[in-house]
């Protein structure tokens, strides 16, 4: 139950679950994706983000300095409940030793309250735009990345910066719990010094709740 506070040359500070298997980098990113919203409302001040969704929103009330400390509160308690609902998805016990489902992602942010979701294949030409259009939003994403030695993986991101015209992903990794800014360049997006590239596929949301 592994999270980290990370700092982009943008000036952001990103909160990042890091994958507590080798396997588990889909269900941190629904992890963060449901802390990402949920911590929103804390930053708004909104104390009705208990009664969004099926999973509680410890340390709502809490503001100013105690704040960042509250949101990894609420994060590392929101974790058995997130794993418990994935499970129910799937139609068992999950504990994060073997791949998510991309195609189950959607049906489990759907039941965490946080708006109707898809699986959506943007395609290598399309996926720059649908992350854009996700943080334009103010909603985070999961992005499927292919590996050029094999396999796959899954990221989140929660914001892009576009200085002097180009855009850069934040991309809050699992599998080291940082963020790896990633220039949003034409068909393939390549990641991680051209050791992959983003593949096409996108769990976006499509509708608030």
């Amino acid at each position: 139950m592994s999270w980290h506070i990370s700092l982009t040359r943008f000036a952001s500070a990103h909160i990042v679950k890091k994958q507590d298997a080798v396997n588990s980098c889909g269900i941190a990113c629904i992890l963060m994706v449901n802390f990402k919203i949920k911590k929103g409302l804390m930053f708004a001040g909104l104390s009705a983000g208990n009664a969004v969704s099926a999973v509680p929103v410890p340390g709502a009330s809490y503001v100013g300095a105690t704040l960042s400390r509250a949101a990894i509160q609420m994060a590392v308690k929101s974790e058995p409940q997130v794993y418990k609902i994935y499970g129910q998805v799937v139609g068992t016990i999950y504990d994060g030793t073997s791949y998510t489902d991309a195609k189950k992602h959607p049906e489990v942010l759907n039941r965490l309250g946080l708006g109707n979701w898809e699986c959506f294949w943007a395609g290598p030409d399309g996926v720059a735009a649908a992350i854009q259009a996700q943080a334009k939003a103010g909603v985070p994403c999961i992005v499927h990345v292919k590996w050029k030695a094999g396999g796959a993986h899954f990221v989140c991101i929660d914001e892009v910066h576009s200085p002097f015209g180009t855009a850069y992903a934040c991309v809050n990794d699992p599998a080291d719990g940082e963020v790896v800014v990633t220039a949003l360049t034409p068909n393939p997006i390549a990641y991680l010094d051209n050791a992959g590239s983003f593949s096409g596929w996108i769990v976006r949301r499509v509708s608030s709740p």
